[in-house]
C-alpha cells in the first residue's frame, strides 16, 4: 500500500475535523517529499536549493490570510542584521527561492564586525523647532512677563492728618524665551508725586531718560533667560501737608464713659483711585469689644477686631464703624493697621510696548500690577 494512502475503513470512523487534519498532514508530507527530491535534483545539477520548509503535525486553517510580502521581508532583515543598508528592499515572492539570508550575511561582511553593536537607527539630533510666532499668549504668558510691584506707607494721625506718606516701587522683566531676549521695553513714565526713578546699571540709562525705553547698554547681550530681573526702580515722598496724596485718609472719634470706651472710626477716599479689599486691623485689650454701628463686615479674632470694609470708590468714598470696649488706656487700639491694595500704581508707571531689537518687531506681553499698602498705620 501506498505510503499516504488512508484506508477507507479508518476513513469512515474518523470525524469530518480529523479528515481534514489527516489530510493537511498528508499533503505535507507529500510536499515535504517533492521538494526533498528537488533538492536532490538540484544538488546533482549544481544550483541552489530552495530552502526547506519545516513540517509541523499541526492542522492550520486554510482561511488564515499570508503575512504580506513587505512585512516579511523587514522581519527577516530585523533578525538578521542591526545596521540600516542602503540596499533597495525587495518583498519576498512567493514559490520562488529566498536570496534574503544571503544577501545580509554579506553585507555583513561588508560592513565589518562592529555592524551587530551598531543601533539599528543611527540617532539624529532632534532639529529645534521653529517657533511659529513670536507672540505670546496667556497660555505662554511667561515668554515676556513684566511685574509691577509697589508698596505705599504712610503714618497718620488719629485727626486725619498725614503724618508721613512713602510710595516705592519697582519694574521686573522675566523672559522664559531664548529667541526673545533681545527687546526693548517702552515705557510711560511721569515723575508724578515728586518721583525719582532709577533703571538697573547694565540698562542703557541715557536711552531711558531720553526716550523712556529699558534695553540692555549691551544690546547684543540681551536679557537673562529664566530669571526675573528687575529694570527700574522708584521713590516718590509726597508733602505730608498735601492730603491728596494719600489714597485713603481716616479719622478716630474717642470718647471715655467711666471705664469704657466708645470709638468711632471714619474713612474718606482722598487718592482718586479705586480702592479693593480694604480693612482695618484694631487691636484690643480686656473684653471683647461690642459694634454697635459698621459699614460693611466685621470679624473678631485673638486680640484684634477686623472691619472688613471691600471697594472703596467713587461709588463708596466714604463709612464710619463704632464700637464700645473695656480699657484703661486708649492707646491699647492703636496702631491700627490698614490693608488695601489697587489695580494701578500710585506713580504713574506703565509698561505700553515691547519691541524686538534687531527686528523692530513688536510683541505681545502679559503684566501684573501689585499696588499695595504696606506699614500703613494709624497711630
Amino acid at each position: 500500500m501506498d505510503p499516504i494512502a488512508v484506508s477507507p475503513w479508518r476513513a469512515e470512523l474518523l470525524t469530518p475535523r480529523q479528515n481534514k487534519e489527516l489530510e493537511a498532514t498528508e499533503e505535507r508530507k507529500r510536499k515535504a517529499k517533492q521538494l526533498e527530491m528537488q533538492r536532490k535534483e538540484s544538488a546533482r545539477s549544481g544550483r541552489p536549493a530552495a530552502p526547506r520548509t519545516p513540517v509541523y503535525p499541526t492542522y492550520t486553517p486554510p482561511s488564515q490570510p499570508a503575512a504580506s510580502a513587505y512585512d516579511s521581508y523587514e522581519a527577516e532583515k530585523n533578525k538578521t542584521f542591526n545596521k540600516p543598508s542602503t540596499l533597495k528592499a525587495k518583498g519576498m515572492q512567493l514559490g520562488k527561492k529566498s536570496k534574503t539570508t544571503d544577501i545580509f550575511e554579506k553585507v555583513r561582511g561588508d560592513l565589518g564586525a562592529g555592524a551587530d553593536d551598531a543601533p539599528l537607527i543611527t540617532p539624529t539630533p532632534a532639529a529645534a523647532a521653529e517657533p511659529e510666532s513670536r507672540i505670546s499668549t496667556t497660555l505662554d504668558r511667561d515668554a515676556i512677563h513684566v511685574t509691577i510691584a509697589e508698596t505705599i506707607s504712610a503714618k497718620l494721625s488719629r485727626e486725619g492728618a498725614v503724618n508721613s506718606i512713602a510710595i516705592n516701587g519697582d519694574l521686573t522683566l522675566r523672559v522664559s524665551d531664548p529667541s526673545l531676549t533681545k527687546i526693548k521695553l517702552g515705557l510711560h513714565a511721569i515723575p508724578s508725586h515728586g518721583a525719582q526713578f532709577r533703571p538697573h546699571p547694565n540698562v542703557d540709562r541715557n536711552l531711558f531718560n531720553s526716550s523712556k525705553v529699558l534695553q540692555m547698554s549691551n544690546a547684543a547681550r540681551g536679557f537673562p533667560v529664566n530669571q526675573g530681573v528687575g529694570l527700574l526702580r522708584w521713590r516718590a515722598s509726597p508733602k505730608a501737608d498735601d492730603a491728596s496724596a494719600c489714597p485713603i485718609t481716616f479719622t478716630v472719634w474717642i470718647n471715655k464713659d467711666s471705664d469704657k470706651y466708645n470709638i468711632t472710626v471714619e474713612y474718606e477716599l482722598t487718592g482718586g483711585d479705586a480702592l479693593r479689599d480694604v480693612g482695618v486691623i484694631i487691636p484690643y485689650q480686656g473684653s471683647e469689644p461690642v459694634v454697635s454701628s459698621f459699614d460693611a463686615s466685621y470679624e473678631v479674632s485673638g486680640d484684634t477686631l477686623e472691619w472688613n470694609i471691600g471697594s472703596v470708590d467713587d461709588e463708596n468714598p466714604s463709612g464710619s464703624f463704632e464700637f464700645e470696649a473695656e480699657s484703661n488706656d486708649e492707646n491699647d487700639f492703636f496702631p491700627m493697621t490698614i490693608r488695601f491694595n489697587k489695580t494701578t500704581p500710585f506713580v504713574d508707571v506703565d509698561v505700553t510696548s515691547v519691541s524686538l531689537i534687531e527686528e523692530n518687531e513688536e510683541v505681545t506681553f502679559s503684566k501684573d500690577v501689585k499696588s499695595a499698602a504696606d506699614n500703613y498705620l494709624v497711630e
